[in-house]
């Protein structure tokens, strides 16, 4: 079998993307398929001639145009099989803003926000009042914490406003909350052990989710077993509630009374070497090759 390994893009991730799309590829040929890596820098049009040669397509782009929706509609439009969700839920998920108007109105914890769009300095709050310190402050539409910031004086906040506008106009601002960060990966519609990560940094910023060392992992998570139930069972719905389909990794902040928050939907998760989705699957005795023959898989039978 051909699998294209779509890797690169254009966007801010696009080096985690070629790692990604490395790890795959050598999974592949291991599995005794033939891996086809295509990366691209610029215009995806130069890699659809080699893409519908092949049986199936492993999405192994990160953010901007790779997750949003947009390739995948390409994809679909020239009739190429393809591994991730679809042109839908992918913009949704992306798309931070709608993704927790949606946890909301389907009483879905998720920590208080201010939008702020474009060049909007003050916001709307969905709770109906200004967020106090510390706050997150985090571009509407990127991944990997890209242009993320823990702000805790309100005289940081508007340097930490134009940093995430250098990786799109509108932002969100997040109430923090203190705690412990966990996430779910969901294969096949179904939830692998929870992880907790405890990061060097206060923040689990791009520095410590691709440095090695520079994050710890405990999978299975240290949780009773009923609150591991509760956070694997809130993130299947989370992912059935975006629609999407194959794998994605739903992530949370727990704090001390035990109550937890969904931060937002990750609909194409890294591979790489210190990625989190391997981690939860090599915890239920499923290998790096497993894992990629199961994604793969999926998208044969209903990609």
């Amino acid at each position: 079998m051909k699998v294209g390994v779509l890797m690169g893009g254009n966007s801010s991730e696009w080096e985690v993307s070629l790692n990604t799309g490395q790890t795959v590829s050598e999974a592949v040929e291991r599995i005794g398929w033939d891996a086809h890596p295509c990366p691209y820098e610029d215009d995806i049009s130069s890699v659809i001639p080699t893409l519908k040669t092949v049986d199936v397509v492993f999405n192994a782009l990160h953010g901007g145009e790779g997750e949003n929706g947009v390739v995948q509609g390409i994809l679909e439009k020239n009739g190429i099989r393809y591994t991730g969700s679809g042109p839908e839920a992918s913009a949704l998920a992306m798309d931070k803003q709608k993704t927790k108007v949606l946890l909301s109105r389907n009483s879905i914890a998720t920590p208080p926000w201010l939008f702020l769009p474009t060049e909007d300095a003050t916001g709307v709050n969905s709770e109906g009042g200004k967020i106090t310190y510390p706050v997150v402050v985090k571009p509407r539409a990127d991944g990997s914490t890209m242009g993320v910031s823990l702000v805790k004086r309100a005289e940081d906040f508007d340097s930490a406003v134009a940093l995430a506008r250098e990786f799109g106009p509108d932002v969100i601002v997040e109430r923090y909350i203190p705690g412990r960060e966990i996430t779910v990966a969901i294969l096949d519609n179904s939830a692998l052990p929870v992880i907790e990560i405890i990061p060097t940094n206060e923040l689990y910023d791009y520095q410590c989710k691709y440095t090695t060392g520079m994050s710890q992992y405990e999978c299975p998570a240290r949780l009773t077993g009923e609150l591991a139930e509760a956070v694997s069972s809130a993130s299947e719905r989370i992912s059935s509630l975006l629609g999407c389909r194959h794998y994605c990794r739903v992530d949370f902040r727990l704090n001390s009374d035990g109550l937890f928050f969904c931060l937002e939907v990750n609909t194409l998760p890294g591979l790489t070497g210190t990625s989190l989705v391997p981690k939860a699957g090599g915890a239920k005795g499923i290998s790096f090759e497993e894992l990629i023959e199961k994604i793969v898989t999926a998208a044969l039978k209903n990609g």
